[in-house]
């Protein structure tokens, strides 16, 4: 993939959309691509009285223009609130690019370097010295994924600091998976820890950062880093699913707990702001942009994606195509399509952007539910096929 970055900066700065978004918080948009936007309006419709989510809010762009921004079904069930364009969602792991993107600025200002060693920031770790920032932006640290605690369950009816979060993951029976770089294994500890990174190289708080240096630039007026002590006007609700139709409230889980990893709530149209910002030129240099979309290395001078399909082989997970991790972004393709892509997934939410660079396109899907044939996997990937002109799958 290495030539095609170049290539996927260009095409992705030509795509920047420049047409004003303050519309978006319309219950549903006038489409140019009318029979486009019905086909997409249909399937998320039917994934609804399907029982795949209680709610769901859908965001699609192409060639700068809305085709379609509408929110579908329940917001909170108890209440019968409908969804609407502005309820606001948890996004999970979609949180990792902004933390990403803030250390590439801070990068940038001379703040701090992606080949630091953790160590400088977190003297006391377990193998601080041996792991670089970006590694951990690769996820080829090595450091322990702390969701995958049998007690992360107690853990996160917790409210902690930062470092009290650091330091709980520094003390986990288990602390390293594998040898620093010789390996591929997603850790929302390294990211958590990442965050606290930030909070120390510019000396202000993570929601404070995102704030100031992303979101209110940008115009993301319904994102911030979550916290669940905040009264949120149009916040939905959370729902566990142990089966299409099948829905119980989820689980309690203080926001202090993902941090950097996985703490920002959200809007569909929020996250198509931000693909256009950051994918059009206006967040970060072009250097920095261009490393965000490098695969990451393992020691031995592989691409980590060798260790990732190894890794979903030895899970018995279906054959889905070769992928790679950049910075905070998987780098994957769909019917040969370019896909620059995160998920995110948290007690209650399920969350899906995607970017095609050549189909001038970018999909967001945002659903109030997980679990079992529940969320955002299989609506998320046929919004997906209907926009860049490829059959829906089932």
């Amino acid at each position: 993939m290495g030539n095609n970055i170049k290539n996927s900066v260009k095409g992705l700065v030509a795509a920047a959309i420049v047409a004003s978004f303050a519309v978006l918080g319309a219950q549903a948009q006038a489409p140019p691509h009318k029979d486009l936007a019905a086909s997409i309006d249909k399937a998320a419709a039917a994934a609804v009285a399907a029982g795949e989510s209680p709610g769901l809010q859908v965001a699609v762009i192409k060639d700068g223009k809305p085709v379609l921004v509408k929110s579908y079904g329940s917001a909170d069930l108890e209440q019968g609130v409908a969804v609407s364009n502005v309820s606001v969602f948890r996004i999970g792991s979609v949180t990792k690019q902004f933390t990403a993107v803030a250390l590439l600025l801070l990068a940038e200002e001379g703040k701090l370097s992606l080949q630091d060693k953790l160590s400088k920031y977190y003297p006391g770790f377990p193998r601080g010295n041996d792991i670089s920032l970006e590694q951990m932006l690769h996820h080829t640290s090595g450091i322990h994924n702390y969701t995958a605690e049998p007690n992360f369950v107690n853990e996160g009816m917790v409210h902690r600091s930062t470092d009290e979060m650091v330091e709980f993951i520094g003390k986990m029976p288990k602390t390293q998976d594998f040898e620093p770089g010789t390996d591929w294994s997603y850790s929302n500890s390294a990211y958590f820890i990442l965050g606290g990174v930030v909070e120390k190289a510019s000396g202000e708080p993570l929601a404070q950062v995102f704030k100031a240096r992303l979101f209110t630039p940008i115009g993301m007026a319904y994102s911030a880093l979550d916290d669940e002590t905040e009264i949120v006007a149009g916040r939905a609700r959370g729902y566990s699913g142990a089966a299409p139709g099948k829905f119980t409230n989820a689980p309690f889980i203080s926001m202090s707990i993902p941090g950097g990893a996985g703490s920002v709530r959200s809007t569909a149209g929020d996250l198509v702001k931000w693909n256009a910002a950051l994918f059009g030129g206006k967040v970060l240099k072009p250097a920095s942009l261009a490393a965000m979309l490098v695969p990451g290395k393992l020691n031995n001078g592989e691409n980590s994606g060798t260790a990732i399909a190894k890794m979903r082989a030895a899970a018995g997970a279906p054959a889905t195509g070769h992928s790679e991790y950049g910075y905070a972004l998987f780098l994957a393709e769909e019917g040969g399509h370019r896909k620059i892509e995160h998920g995110g997934g948290i007690y209650g939410f399920n969350a899906s952007l995607s970017e095609f660079p050549d189909d001038r396109t970018t999909v967001a899907v945002l659903s109030n539910a997980i679990g079992k044939d529940v969320g955002v996997t299989k609506i998320a990937k046929q919004i997906e096929r209907l926009a860049i002109g490829l059959s829906a799958t089932k």
